[in-house]
């Protein structure tokens, strides 16, 4: 089992959790392996709770198994207090032997730090950097990387370019204004 297929069950996992119940966070799945064996999946199911790689790690029924081990996770694991304690202290106190992470979080409050955390903890982390986690969270990864909101827009329009802004009241977008829908 190459780790490139263990990822891909880490964004299976990621999958089964609804965007709209995680967000504010992105939708993250975790995998453990331990000996060549997959000993646990887990995925972030709602804001405000267990995160992915605490949720895999409360599957494992002898924590003592988690010493060694390696976690896939889709997102870098944060390093930040918020609703919920930080992964990346999680990981380092389950004494993890390594971490594949599928993509760096563009969050500048965990951006690089979760790495880091585990790092200076001994643990060996391997950043995969795929674009996964960008298409299981675009919103997320756009917000951050723009700092601007993701939108999506659904618009009837005619062949010539019109667009009704009242019953029988027909208004042509300009080529700035159309471009402007398709882009944001």
């Amino acid at each position: 089992m190459d780790d490139l297929t263990m990822m891909q069950l880490a964004y299976q996992a990621a999958q089964q959790a609804d965007p709209a119940a995680t967000w504010e966070n992105p939708r993250v799945g975790a995998v453990i392996v331990k000996d060549g064996a997959v000993i646990a999946t887990g995925y972030h199911h709602q804001f405000g709770h267990q995160h992915a790689e605490v949720a895999a790690m409360n599957q494992v029924e002898h924590q003592a198994d988690l010493v060694g081990a390696t976690m896939y996770v889709t997102l870098e694991p944060c390093a930040h207090v918020g609703k919920v304690g930080a992964c990346a202290d999680a990981l380092v106190a389950a004494k993890l032997g390594r971490v594949v992470i599928g993509q760096g979080d563009p969050n500048p409050h965990v951006s690089g730090r979760g790495v880091a955390k585990l790092q200076q903890a001994g643990i060996a982390v391997t950043l995969l950097n795929q674009q996964g986690s960008t298409a299981l969270n675009p919103a997320f990864h756009h917000f951050f990387e723009t700092q601007r909101p993701y939108v999506t827009l659904k618009l009837a329009q005619s062949i010539d370019g019109f667009i009704a802004a009242k019953r029988g009241q027909a208004t042509k977008l300009t080529d700035d204004q159309a471009n402007v829908a398709i882009h944001q």
